[in-house]
């Protein structure tokens, strides 16, 4: 992985990235032949845009559901600073017998103003109010806390405030009562390496929201070496996983 995309990923997790704003981008290509087999229209992207950036999904759908023919928009979202602006570069240059058009897809322009965290290290012999209070009041110059929820000495908490999913990890090893704060992102809504989709075919698979947790984060084993700290926390995952669930389906509803 080059030194521009790696610039200001944030590792969390069992090894997985939570990448910047700046990290991601995405476009929308049309100009292929809707006849052709969806992995030949793939593949051309993929060699084609290759040098862009780290390709993290191509999204080419299919009309409708049991008809192979392809819509004429497809999607590619890239990992890597300046991406985008590379991909364009490529407008109207010919890929194998056909022209290929780009166009950007920009995420909203408020994809940086939430976040989901965990926080570790505040005093566990507080009550829960006590200790949801301090975080409130903690982190309340980068945006407001809401919907936290405790785990085994872990907050699992949502931050919504301007640039915030930039700005929060400042706060890691900040100090809170005498107590030294490990702040880990483990969500940015609004910033997504897939497309809705996760597969664009005949199986039409739909994923429950183009801005979910998993469509933010990416096996950081295909990208850069395993993060050895992660191990620590691997029996608190699953459970924890489950609270981290719990929280996000209370926001979606």
């Amino acid at each position: 992985m080059d030194e521009s995309a790696d610039k200001g990923l944030i590792l969390i997790g069992e090894g997985s990235i939570i990448p910047k704003l700046s990290d991601v981008g995405r476009i929308i290509v049309s100009g292929y032949d809707t006849d052709l087999p969806i992995d030949d229209v793939e593949t051309a992207l993929r060699n084609h845009f290759s040098c862009c950036g780290i390709i993290t999904n191509i999204c080419i759908p299919f009309v409708c559901f049991g008809d192979e023919t392809l819509r004429r928009r497809g999607y590619i979202y890239f990992l890597g600073e300046g991406a985008v602006d590379k991909a364009l570069q490529l407008n109207g240059v010919d890929v194998g017998g056909w022209n290929v058009s780009v166009k950007a897809y920009p995420f909203p322009k408020d994809a940086n103003n939430e976040v989901f965290i965990e926080v570790e290290g505040f005093d566990t012999s507080l009550h829960e109010i006590l200790i949801e209070s301090a975080l409130i009041s903690h982190f309340s110059s980068y945006g407001k806390l809401k919907d936290v929820m405790f785990f085994d000495g872990i907050a699992v908490a949502y931050l919504y405030g301007k640039d915030v999913a930039d700005k929060v990890t400042e706060l890691n090893g900040s100090n809170m009562g005498g107590r030294i704060l490990d702040v880990r992102v483990t969500s940015k809504p609004g910033i997504t390496l897939f497309h809705r989709y996760l597969r664009c075919g005949p199986s039409c698979v739909h994923r429950e929201s183009d801005s979910s947790t998993t469509d933010a984060a990416i096996p950081k084993s295909s990208l850069i070496v395993e993060d050895k700290s992660s191990k620590k926390k691997k029996k608190k995952k699953s459970k924890l996983s489950d609270v981290s669930f719990k929280l996000k389906s209370q926001k979606k509803g």
